[in-house]
Parts: C-alpha cells; structure tokens; sequence
C-alpha cells in the first residue's frame, strides 16, 4: 500500500509542486497578504495549478513510457516506466484531475483570465514536452515562462497591477534555475550520458552554460536591484525608514545568488533537485532575513499601525 502510494506521488510529481507558490507573489507584493478574502481563491487556484502541472507529467509519462522503459535511469524514477502502476490507472487519474480542474474553474473561480492562464501552462508544457525540448536555448526560455504564467496565475485572481520588473526578475530566476540544472546533468552524468538523458545535451557544452548562467545571474541582480529602486522611489532625495531597510535586501540577494552558484557547482545533484538548494542553512537563513526585511518594507505602515495601538 506504501509503495503504491509512494508511485502515485510520484506520478503526479508532489516534488515539483513548490513551484506554484509563485501564485501568492502578487498577493504580497501588492500589500494586500492581510485580505482574508483573497486566500480562499489563491488556495483553490494553487490547488489547480497543481493539477495543471500533474496532467502535463501524466500526459508526458503516458506517451513516452515505452521509450521509458528502454532508459534506465528513467525506469527506476517512473512508475508507469517501471509497471509499479498500470497505464490505464494514470488515465483514471487524469480524468479525475480534468473533472476536478473544469469543475473548479467553472463553479468556484469563474475568472476567465485564470482560465487562460491554466491554458497557457498545459499548452507550454505540451510544447516544450513534444517540440521545444529538443532546441537548445529555446527549451531554457520556454521552461521559464512556465514560471511567468504562474506567477500572473496570483495577479489575475486579485486584479492588481504587479511592477513588470518583478515579473521580470521571476522570469530569470527560472533562467537561472534552468540553466544551473542542465551544468547540473552535464556535470553529474557526464556528456555521452546526459545526451542519452536528453537529446538537447548534444548542443551545450559546460563552458557556455557557464557563461550564460553568469549573463543571468548578473540581469537578475540588477532587475532585482531596478524593481526594489522604483518601487520605493529610491531616486529621491528624502528616503523613509522602510526605504533604507530595504536596501539591505539587496547584497543579501547578491549572497542567495552567489551561495546558489556555488552549491551547484560543488554539489551538482542540487542543481539536477533543486528542491535540495532549499535545505541548504546559508540559503534558508538568508531567505528568511530577506523575506523579514522585505516584509518589514512592504508593511512598514500596517506594522506600525498595529504596535501604534
């Protein structure tokens, strides 16, 4: 019963499921995370995200697991591959998922943007899954948009206006990400290896991700840098005490994507899993200052009002 709930997990991919927390990035950085009323549909629309990102990887897994079945690395990692659990039981499951999807969106959300933007992130991922994948550079960007659509799934459930630098800034975030997982294969599996892992591998090489995962890391530096500047009207000459403890979010940034850097270089299985960055003290401490201080920033007024009384 363990393991058959062990390869259920699997299937639906569970682990990749933190990367539609970017549905809340508008919520926060519109300074409305105190409005109880907005939580319900960005839970539910997380919820669905979820589902969204499952019915990509059951869709992909049904339709590659005989060639699956021939890798074996990919054998021991995929239940259908590996006949821990039957084709027809993942299609019972995707049906369920679509019923659950469709439902939700028509009775309990009822936006049309979200709707497109569901649409956009199954469409990407069949694209990239059955065409772009197989183009060097262009896989990296289609990956990332994923990403974007995510994070305006947030903004179009609460109607609010988010700065285009931030979106910026989480569109080479997942750059960054991309990037550092295919050094990640090339340098753990090797060349021959990684191109058996994924065709597209024959077309990079160590050196030029390097270079471009410098390019980026450099961008997102300073598109974090542009969006905090004129989000706060830096540029004026009277700055208010939530302005200068922002700034310190700055060179902590700079260490996040530093201490990343070097862990996956040291230790490319967590760039292959980035979930494992995570777990990282450096990277959980600093990400928490950050969150605190931007916190303090964006809520500066609300903070005060409270403690004022």
């Amino acid at each position: 019963m363990t393991s058959k709930i062990r390869s259920i997990v699997n299937l639906l991919r569970v682990r990749q499921y933190y990367k539609n927390v970017l549905i809340f990035v508008g919520v926060f950085f519109s300074k409305r995370i105190f409005e109880v009323e907005l939580y319900f549909p960005l839970i539910l629309g997380f919820i669905l995200l979820c589902c969204a990102s499952s019915f990509n990887y059951i869709i992909n897994d049904i339709l590659d697991v005989e060639r699956d079945k021939k890798h074996p690395e990919k054998m021991k990692k995929k239940p259908l591959a590996s006949g821990d659990l039957p084709v027809y039981f993942a299609v019972l499951l995707l049906l369920i998922i679509s019923a659950f999807t469709i439902f939700s969106l028509v009775f309990l959300i009822q936006n049309n943007s979200f709707i497109f933007m569901i649409i956009l992130i199954i469409l990407t991922g069949q694209l990239y899954n059955h065409f772009f994948k197989n183009y060097a550079f262009i896989d990296i960007s289609i990956l990332s948009t994923g990403y974007l659509w995510r994070a305006l799934s947030g903004v179009v459930i609460i109607t609010e206006y988010i700065s285009a630098w931030l979106f910026l800034a989480i569109f080479e975030i997942a750059m960054f990400l991309s990037i550092a997982k295919r050094r990640g294969d090339l340098m753990l599996l090797g060349k021959d290896k990684a191109v058996e892992h994924k065709k597209v591998y024959n077309q990079y090489s160590q050196k030029i991700l390097e270079q471009f995962h410098v390019m980026i890391a450099g961008s997102l530096f300073m598109t974090y840098s542009l969006y905090l500047i004129f989000k706060f009207n830096l540029f004026e000459p009277t700055i208010n005490i939530q302005e200068y403890i922002v700034i310190f979010t700055i060179p902590i940034s700079l260490y996040l994507i530093m201490r990343f850097m070097y862990l996956t270089s040291a230790k490319p299985e967590i760039a292959r899993k980035t979930e494992k960055a995570f777990l990282d003290k450096g990277i959980l401490i600093s990400g928490a200052v950050l969150f605190l201080i931007l916190f303090s920033s964006f809520y500066y007024d609300i903070i005060i009002g409270i403690f004022g009384n």
